[in-house]
């Protein structure tokens, strides 16, 4: 029993942090992780296969490639970074959680008690 009186004390049934998973309790982090995540796995990957790809292609035909693919390429990768961006904050809204929690409860950041 505690000293304050009843009329005193607050009453606070929202959930702690610690109860929340990580991309709710901070969905600004989780989406510059995973953006930061597919950036540093996606760039180096796709402009070193499209360099052995161009290589190969000069070497076995005459087909020149221009030089604004590789601007194409990343600019692709940076809008499909962008999107991954606006899934992972729409993932960590707490009411498409409590929705994935509900009916994809697989994809959810906690598992249910």
């Amino acid at each position: 029993m505690t000293d304050t009186p009843r009329h005193l004390a607050t009453i606070d049934e929202r959930p702690s942090l610690a109860d929340l998973g990580t991309q709710i309790a901070n969905p600004v982090r989780a989406t510059v992780r995973t953006v930061t995540q597919f950036v540093i796995g996606a760039v180096p990957v796709l402009n070193v296969a499209t360099g052995i790809v161009i290589v190969v292609l000069q070497q076995q035909t005459d087909l020149v490639v221009p030089g604004w693919v590789f601007l194409v390429l990343n600019g692709i990768l940076a809008v499909t970074a962008l999107l991954i961006a606006l899934v992972t904050r729409l993932m960590a809204n707490p009411v498409v959680n409590a929705w994935i929690t509900t009916h994809a409860a697989w994809l959810a950041p906690l598992r249910q008690a």
